[in-house]
């Protein structure tokens, strides 16, 4: 995800020679999307070497879909039909496959244009969709746009599966090696070049190795050989002890590993994120790499659904961020590990029972997943483990507290307890996702609430088997059933709120400011309603101040001036709470909030969270700042800015085939000082984007402050004529700058 194209502030001021706000693309750290991370390529060893040991988990994995979200074509198994004369056309896109000489070839033509024919070198993924790479002359891997539907046996165009815009003028290509180079092979490195604009990637191996789930693995060969060696030397551990005996190992285990840790471990590649630093191994957190997309992600208008229901349910895939609204997750109880396996491919969803009788529902042995904790016997375990202390619960945020018992399933269910009424999954995981020509289920685990499908659309449970019954049906009953009737309109006024706040109704803001600091909800809402709060208070400012394009379409906007009137301590108040929320996905929205006011508390929280635990609070802390002009603090504080302003900038360097990070970059550099690195970073980013005027502009007031005024003019001027074309620009500062450029020639 790329900075927002617009300018701000005291650009005048930066022309004159202040070492304060100049102009800048964002102020969106999650938006940085760069890495960091020690260099770990000699740590890797590949699953190969895990065979030697571990033999039965290196069978069970060959046999999961893991292996193959990546394959070279030599190596994999090709689900589409490739046979001579095999056609598509859907989208304005007609497509071609065909096989010559044993080798598989896709060819591409937009609107009647000639065709351009791709040579298949990879293929992506094997259960619902295959898709298909190609290597293209520069290095780039190009993910072509058909996919083969598996259960449909047919091609689909992408436009089918994937929220791309609708034009097929628009020749969009997604390239593997940019947007999939998180997780699609373990151990990647992207190695752009940017002198001659290549890609030369390298990874230790395709699709999700041993090492992509259990971290490198060279510390943990050389420990073990060391014990095979040296007997006497090996340490005493038990794998049965519920302690965490990864470190002892040298090797991340989920298996004794605290259940957060495990949640990053699998949401940091199933969740959809923006990368601020790139590094993740097994046993990190997932914020010192990256910020979840939170319901406050603003929607393109070639998605008008997003990817949440306003509840915070996800409506396209199966995103982790849902589990973090159970109370399962928040007392720290549940992980992904307590349903799922990774090391088996026995049933469709991976999981540790059979769930699904085909045409017949769900099984009844599917509710063994909850009752291990929500059953008589999972619920006294809990309690023991409690009482010994062997299984400590970390809430974040949550008090721990036992899971309700259901000992009676009829009276709970109100179906016969051996219908599928009374299926735990039928009524907790309801159908939400309807996207990619499926339906998955909900993992918020939420009960029904049929007040969400009158006001929102969103599916329930009661409607969706009962499907001649309306909502207002569906609600009287539950009132009738469990008079939880409080429960369910609280959600809906939960939810009101942050659509109404994500639609820019800026009545929306003391409710959705108040929701950024109540921990009753999940940290997902928390988060999403931070973020929103601060973009209501940037529409607000822009209009306050006679400016209504200041904000710019997609909904990022960065400060500009003191707070608007109607923004009173009540709500900065509650930023500055959000600031310290025991989550850390809280805490970076709110930074990111806070330099909305020019609340002197609120400059305060920002450099108090200069020292943060989490690497991307530290860093958002640092940018914040420097939207509001300050790039040096004196005494400690200014030393911990120094450090956050390192990590920033690191992140910067780390994936340098994006124009807009050496854009940012040479934001940076120039509030610190490093003219000479700010304008190599600023040419940088005009050789591989020359339609952006933000370069240019920097470049000028780098001119000015030298008294180049005639090439500070040229580079201003150049910038408003790109800015003509882009509408998401603020041209009367650009015409400022220019007026100030020329008087001082």
């Amino acid at each position: 995800m790329r900075w927002p194209s617009r300018l701000i502030g005291a650009g005048i001021a930066a022309l004159l020679g202040a070492v304060v706000c100049v102009p800048q693309p964002g102020a969106q750290a999650g938006a940085v999307t760069a890495a960091t991370g020690a260099d770990q390529s000699g740590a890797y060893v590949g699953s190969l070497a895990c065979r030697r040991c571990h033999e039965s988990e290196y069978a069970s994995w060959r046999s999961t879909l893991h292996v193959q979200m990546t394959r070279p074509i030599g190596e994999a198994t090709v689900e589409g039909d490739f046979r001579s004369g095999t056609h598509l056309e859907q989208n304005g896109r007609a497509l071609t496959m065909e096989m010559r000489d044993g080798r598989y070839f896709i060819s591409v033509s937009s609107l009647g244009r000639p065709a351009e024919t791709f040579e298949v070198h990879y293929t992506l993924g094997a259960r619902r969709f295959q898709g298909y790479l190609s290597r293209l002359p520069d290095g780039r891997i190009y993910v072509l746009p058909v996919f083969w539907h598996n259960e449909a046996k047919r091609w689909v165009d992408w436009k089918e599966i994937t929220p791309v815009p609708d034009d097929p003028t628009h020749d969009l290509r997604q390239i593997w090696n940019i947007t999939c180079v998180n997780c699609h092979a373990t151990n990647l490195a992207q190695h752009f070049n940017i002198s001659t604009n290549t890609y030369a990637t390298t990874w230790t191996e395709m699709g999700i190795g041993c090492e992509a789930c259990h971290g490198p693995g060279q510390a943990h060969v050389e420990r073990m050989d060391e014990w095979k060696r040296n007997p006497s030397s090996k340490l005493t551990y038990s794998v049965s002890a519920a302690s965490d005996y990864g470190p002892l190992l040298r090797i991340f285990s989920p298996l004794s590993a605290p259940p957060r840790q495990v949640f990053d471990m699998c949401g940091y590649c199933h969740g959809n994120k923006n990368n601020a630093f790139f590094g993740f191994t097994p046993g990190q957190k997932t914020e010192d790499y990256a910020l979840p997309f939170l319901i406050s992600e603003p929607i393109p208008a070639n998605d008008p659904q997003g990817e949440y229901w306003p509840d915070g349910r996800p409506s396209r895939f199966n995103r982790p961020q849902a589990l973090t609204l159970t109370g399962c997750f928040r007392r720290g109880d549940a992980t992904c590990t307590s349903c799922h396996t990774a090391h088996s491919a026995r049933n469709t969803h991976s999981l540790k029972v059979e769930v699904e009788v085909p045409g017949r529902g769900h099984t009844k042995q599917s509710d063994s997943l909850c009752t291990q904790c929500h059953g008589a016997t999972g619920a006294r375990d809990r309690e023991r483990a409690i009482a010994d202390n062997s299984q400590p619960v970390t809430g974040y945020g949550a008090e721990p507290a036992a899971p309700r018992v259901i000992a009676d399933v009829g009276a709970h269910t109100h179906h016969a307890p051996d219908s599928q009424g009374s299926r735990c999954v039928e009524c907790h995981m309801s159908d939400v996702n309807w996207r990619l020509i499926t339906r998955r289920r909900d993992h918020t685990f939420q009960p029904p609430v049929p007040e969400m499908t009158a006001r929102f659309g969103v599916p329930n449970a009661c409607t969706t088997c009962h499907e001649d019954k309306t909502p207002e049906w569906a609600a009287s009953v539950m009132d009738r059933w469990y008079a939880n009737g409080d429960r369910r309109r609280a959600i809906v006024a939960m939810s009101d709120t942050i659509y109404r706040a994500g639609a820019g109704d800026a009545t929306a803001l003391p409710a959705v400011a108040r929701l950024a600091v109540d921990r009753s909800h999940g940290a997902l809402i928390r988060a999403s309603a931070a973020e929103l709060a601060g973009r209501l208070i940037a529409s607000a400012s822009a209009a306050a101040a006679g400016d209504p394009e200041r904000v710019p379409p997609n909904g990022r906007a960065t400060p500009d001036g003191p707070a608007p009137p109607g923004v009173g301590s009540t709500i900065v108040n509650s930023l500055i709470g959000a600031a310290s929320d025991p989550e850390p996905m809280v805490r970076v929205t709110a930074v990111r909030a806070l330099p909305m006011v020019l609340e002197t508390p609120a400059l305060a929280v920002l450099a108090a969270r200069l020292t943060d635990e989490a690497r991307l609070v530290r860093v958002s802390a640092a940018q914040a700042l420097l939207s509001r002009g300050i790039s040096q603090l004196e005494g400690p504080a200014g030393r911990a800015l120094a450090r956050a302003q390192d990590e920033w900038e690191e992140s910067l360097r780390t994936f340098p085939d994006q124009a807009g990070d050496h854009t940012s970059l040479g934001r940076l550099l120039t509030a610190r000082g490093r003219a000479d690195e700010a304008a190599k970073a600023l040419n940088e980013a005009v050789a591989l984007d020359p339609k952006d005027p933000r370069p240019h502009v920097y470049l000028g007031v780098l001119a000015a402050r030298t008294g180049h005024y005639d090439e500070a003019l040229r580079e201003f001027k150049t910038a408003k004529t790109l800015a003509s074309v882009s509408q998401q620009f603020d041209r009367l500062t650009l015409d400022r700058l220019i007026e100030a450029a020329e008087k001082r020639r």
